[in-house]
């Protein structure tokens, strides 16, 4: 984690916000107005302002057109920060995740409150996480957002109800054939999205790894593995039917079967923005309630960390 600088400019990002959130966005918008910070806004987000009262005329933002912001601010979910990943012309470019739901391992800053935060986010206190992410290639077809993916990339049958055959080689060195509903390729990061929930393992986002989780294989011997991050995964998958789907984070892909593509560690980081003092492991114990005792009833991690003597 490195310190960065002031933010002079910011970008406006959101896909669906619930009104109980707009108070807390008009706070951290009066912030940056206040501090003479030069605003623009996606198509999605200027979407969503229709019919809301209070709220300043903001730019529209275009790819490749205008102010580079020093900072983009997503308002929303950890699938809306997924979503900034892929924006155009963008590269290097801190995302600050402000979390209007509820479990966000990415927007991690909750709306309540945000405006506070954003006073000292906007002196430059604040430090910047690099994320891998993968880069996927697929020969013949476009991928959207350039093939990057923060989260995960997956490879799953379409239609039928019968299983699909992955083979994976990494290097040129063969891994493992699988026979599942699908294949999921995770970064760090996203090790505690769609893998964790198919008990993939939770990896801390500072390791330089992958994680290759099958879904639901036939072969119960088939367990999640974890891999370095270096190296070029060459991933052929067929089934019964004529197509299958590429998702990258939250864009899927109709590909014909038989499938062949590509997926490596992308040339650059995302840069994810917390605040100084904000631990992984801390998020992931407060956020999936590890610690907690359920015959206890219900409490608060922080009342059952161990003291010293305790076990």
């Amino acid at each position: 984690m490195t310190a960065n600088h002031a933010v002079r400019s910011a970008l406006l990002h959101a896909k669906v916000v619930d009104a109980a959130a707009w108070p807390s966005i008009r706070s951290v918008l009066d912030v940056l107005l206040a501090k003479g910070v030069s605003l623009q806004a996606t198509p999605a987000f200027l979407s969503l302002t229709q019919g809301q009262e209070g709220l300043p005329a903001l730019k529209e933002w275009q790819a490749g057109h205008g102010e580079r912001p020093d900072m983009i601010l997503s308002f929303g979910g950890d699938g809306t920060v997924l979503d900034t990943a892929a924006l155009p012309g963008l590269d290097n470019v801190p995302v600050l995740g402000i979390n209007t739901g509820r479990l966000g391992f990415l927007s991690h800053l909750p709306a309540k409150g945000a405006s506070e935060a954003m006073v000292d986010i906007l002196e430059g206190k604040y430090v910047v996480d690099e994320r891998d992410m993968l880069e996927v290639s697929c020969e013949g077809m476009e991928l959207e957002g350039g093939g990057l993916a923060l989260n995960e990339v997956t490879i799953h049958r379409r239609d039928v109800a019968s299983m699909i055959r992955i083979s994976v080689q990494r290097d040129g060195s063969f891994v493992n054939r699988y026979w599942a509903d699908g294949l999921i390729v995770s970064t760090a990061t996203g090790s505690t999205a769609y893998s964790l929930s198919c008990g993939g393992p939770i990896v801390h986002p500072d390791s330089q790894a992958i994680v290759l989780n099958p879904v639901a294989p036939h072969n119960l011997n088939d367990r999640p593995l974890v891999i370095p991050s270096e190296g070029t995964l060459d991933i052929q998958a067929e089934g019964r039917d004529d197509h299958l789907v590429l998702t990258l984070d939250t864009r899927s892909h109709i590909l014909p079967a038989p499938a062949r593509f590509t997926v490596r560690k992308a040339d650059r980081p995302f840069l994810l923005v917390g605040l100084p003092g904000g631990e992984f492991i801390e998020t992931v114990r407060r956020k999936l309630h590890l610690g907690l005792d359920g015959r206890e009833g219900p409490s608060n991690a922080s009342a059952h960390e161990n003291r010293p003597g305790e076990r």
